[in-house]
């Protein structure tokens, strides 16, 4: 995946009068393979039950709190678990990783409520 030193190299390699056709190939197809990357592991983490065969969203709406969540606190807390369990992938840590140490689809939903009230 590109990281800022990759980005800081194609913009200055960008100023070079002398890239070629070839480069700018390269370059394009770098940038696409990492935005096919991206879209690959968002789709397979928005894709992710536990073990109990549960999606994100019934993760989160199953969270037990005192008050009840609106369906747009869900909906914001559900986006955020999906990109910190997308975060999560690259390290091999899935959601049944997290339910071993901690409550993140309570965690999100809890600061999802704060944000939102």
């Amino acid at each position: 995946m590109l990281n800022p030193d990759r980005i800081e190299e194609i913009r200055d390699e960008s100023q070079d009068e002398l890239r070629t056709h070839s480069w700018a190939d390269r370059v394009i197809d770098e940038l696409l393979t990492d935005a096919e990357t991206r879209i690959a592991v968002a789709k397979a983490v928005a894709a992710v039950t536990d073990s109990k065969g549960r999606n994100l969203a019934q993760r989160v709406a199953s969270v037990q709190r005192a008050s009840q969540p609106t369906a747009e606190q869900v909906e914001k807390a559900t986006g955020l678990l999906q990109a910190l369990l997308e975060a999560s992938a690259k390290y091999g840590v899935t959601i049944d990783d997290w339910d071993w140490v901690a409550d993140l689809p309570g965690a999100c939903r809890d600061v999802m409520h704060h944000k939102m009230r």
